[in-house]
């Protein structure tokens, strides 16, 4: 017999082929549509951003701290206010509509003001038992028994002392109701950009020249502070600023030194608060407010990106900016009751009432002795921690609230 095996008879398989694909076969059928990449997609905070809130949040509340000798906003940092509406467009995500974005704007926005405005008003029996003390000087800016409903009806936090600094919320609710309207018409050109920007600073100018008052819900406000959130939206949607070198930093510089020469050729044009807005001035002041803000926000945003490389500053300055709405709400009324409280035991030498009467009205000359300045800082240090404080409960709550299964899990 031979020792080779016999060979099968069967015929072999060859691999079967595959079917050849068609236009008509599945494996070619186009893939069902998918929701829009950016509304399924995490919101990522973006780090220099944080800084860039840090920073003006930080001269918010040294503002507030009232340092007879400077007034910080006015004279150093005039566009403060107005980085918050550029960053806040900067930081726009498409992919929603816009009863989304407006329900919204109404949680983050309007929630924390008429929550905050009616605690706030709870201190008012504290303040007015303070001022009483303070026999030398009389505040005529008091806020009325009404106060809660004129929060309400005119949403007019000057009229509640106590909650001032959150005319903001008010105001960037009232101007996302245009810039939610607009942005997504205009943020990926820069010629739609700036046609909507200059019909929106010339509202502006048109109502700075007919209003006599101020209008409820800041009317007034609105088409100025939502040109700088379109600015903002086109910026973020370019992704500029979002690489640091040295033409950046070069370009925040002298931007940033521009907005400072004209806050001084124009001073008390730069509505760096809502009091110096209310009080106007001439059409032009509009104008060259927009201007010195346009200059601060992009300056502040390149200059935040280089501190952002800080290690330690970094750190302490995204948390002032990821904390920075609670910090808004809160610091101001604790920063007033306990300077007013310092003053009435003699640890400080000038009340915030004669700082703030000499700063709008010249009556009376004040200053601060070394011991007031470090009290102040002190104080203000201590407001930051308060509002750090209540943050963290917040978003612990929040947290667990979302670690929370579903209620099909629980099937």
């Amino acid at each position: 017999m031979s020792s080779k095996k016999k060979k099968s008879n069967k015929p072999q398989q060859k691999p079967s082929a595959q079917p050849r694909k068609t236009p008509d076969s599945p494996a070619q059928a186009a893939p069902a549509p998918k929701p829009p990449a950016d509304a399924l997609a995490p919101k990522l905070r973006l780090s220099y951003v944080d800084v860039a809130k840090g920073i003006m949040i930080l001269a918010v509340v040294l503002s507030h701290a009232w340092f007879a000798n400077s007034d910080i906003l006015g004279d150093y940092l005039p566009f403060s206010m107005p980085v918050f509406f550029f960053l806040s467009g900067y930081t726009y995500k498409a992919g929603r509509s816009y009863g989304t974005n407006m329900g919204r704007r109404v949680v983050s926005l309007l929630f924390p003001y008429f929550i905050f405005c009616a605690i706030c008003n709870l201190f008012f029996p504290v303040y007015a038992g303070l001022v009483k003390q303070i026999s030398m000087m009389s505040y005529s800016f008091l806020p009325t028994k009404g106060a809660l409903w004129l929060a309400v009806l005119r949403a007019d936090a000057l009229n509640m002392l106590m909650s001032t600094p959150m005319w903001f919320l008010v105001a960037l609710f009232t101007a996302s109701i245009l810039f939610f309207a607009l942005v997504d018409l205009t943020r990926e050109r820069l010629w739609k950009t700036l046609v909507a920007v200059a019909v929106l600073v010339a509202a502006a100018v048109g109502i700075e020249l007919v209003k006599k008052s101020t209008l409820p819900w800041f009317i007034d406000l609105a088409p100025y502070a939502a040109a700088l959130m379109l600015l903002g939206a086109y910026c973020g949607e370019k992704k500029l600023y979002r690489k640091l070198n040295v033409l950046w930093i070069v370009i925040g510089l002298v931007l940033l030194a521009a907005a400072e020469l004209l806050n001084r050729v124009f001073p008390g044009s730069a509505r760096t608060s809502i009091v110096q807005y209310i009080e106007g001035g001439a059409w032009y002041g509009v104008l060259t407010a927009f201007v010195i803000a346009v200059a601060g926000c992009i300056g502040t945003l390149c200059i935040a990106r280089l501190l952002d490389r800080i290690p330690g500053l970094n750190k302490v300055l995204r948390w002032l900016g990821r904390n920075s709405l609670w910090i808004l709400c809160i610091h101001y009324c604790f920063i007033m009751l306990v300077e007013l409280w310092l003053y009435t035991k003699g640890a400080l030498s000038n009340s915030l009432l004669d700082v703030v009467s000499n700063q709008l009205y010249g009556v009376g000359v004040v200053s601060d002795k070394p011991k007031d300045i470090a009290i102040k800082i002190a104080v203000a240090a201590v407001s930051i921690f308060v509002s750090g404080l209540y943050a963290a409960v917040h978003n612990a709550v929040k947290r667990k609230a979302k670690a929370l299964p579903p209620r099909e899990r629980k099937k």
